[in-house]
């Protein structure tokens, strides 16, 4: 029994770790993120039933050779809830992916972003999409002289580490159904030429941000 449990909770926790995988490469590069997100999570979720059905027939298996009572609830319910506990944490684990990759990406970048902060306050004027030694940003002149660094997506759904010294992209909440607006006044959804849908502090006055 201890084996079999062993090696179920290994397994729905490699099963588990995708989504996070799927985060963290999306943040470095959003075509390779897409691209495992509509292929990789169907995959994963298919394999993640049929495993978790067959862990359970397994488990009801095992039961049956068991003693006590409590030994047989617990190898029994273990796939059900190995199944349900992984399928619930997908999506914050997505989201740790995604905030990790972009936490990665501004370590190693951001000597460079300094540089390209400094320019952008020098002579400031709205850059779209520029680029500098093989790191695409946008300059939003506000004042002051915001900076999005890496912007990707899909159309006008794009993501972002956001350089802003006020903070004030943190007013983002997303989107209000009753009143029908942003909950940030439109001076902050309004940056990059976008709508702002919420913001993810990295430090320092860098942000991860996301558009629509």
């Amino acid at each position: 029994m201890a084996n079999y449990l062993r090696r179920l909770g290994t397994r729905f926790a490699l099963l588990a770790a995708i989504p996070a995988i799927v985060g963290f490469v999306s943040s470095w590069s959003a075509g390779l993120g897409f691209l495992l997100f509509i292929l990789a999570i169907p995959a994963a979720v298919l394999i993640l039933l049929t495993y978790g059905l067959l862990s359970f027939v397994r488990g009801v298996q095992l039961g049956r050779q068991v003693e006590t009572p409590r030994e047989k609830i617990l190898v029994i319910a273990a796939a059900p809830i190995g199944l349900a506990c992984t399928l619930a944490l997908a999506w914050p684990l997505l989201g740790a992916g995604s905030f990790g990759g972009s936490l990665s990406r501004l370590l190693v970048n951001q000597r460079q972003y300094e540089a390209i902060i400094r320019k952008a306050r020098s002579r400031p004027r709205p850059d779209w999409f520029a680029k500098d030694e093989g790191v695409t940003y946008s300059v939003d002149v506000a004042p002051p002289v915001r900076v999005a660094f890496n912007p990707a997506g899909m159309l006008d759904n794009w993501s972002g580490i956001i350089y802003d010294p006020t903070g004030d992209v943190m007013l983002a909440k997303g989107f209000d159904p009753k009143s029908g607006q942003f909950f940030a006044p439109d001076r902050i959804t309004k940056l990059f030429n976008g709508d702002l849908v919420g913001c993810r502090r990295l430090w320092g006055s860098y942000y991860d941000c996301s558009f629509t």
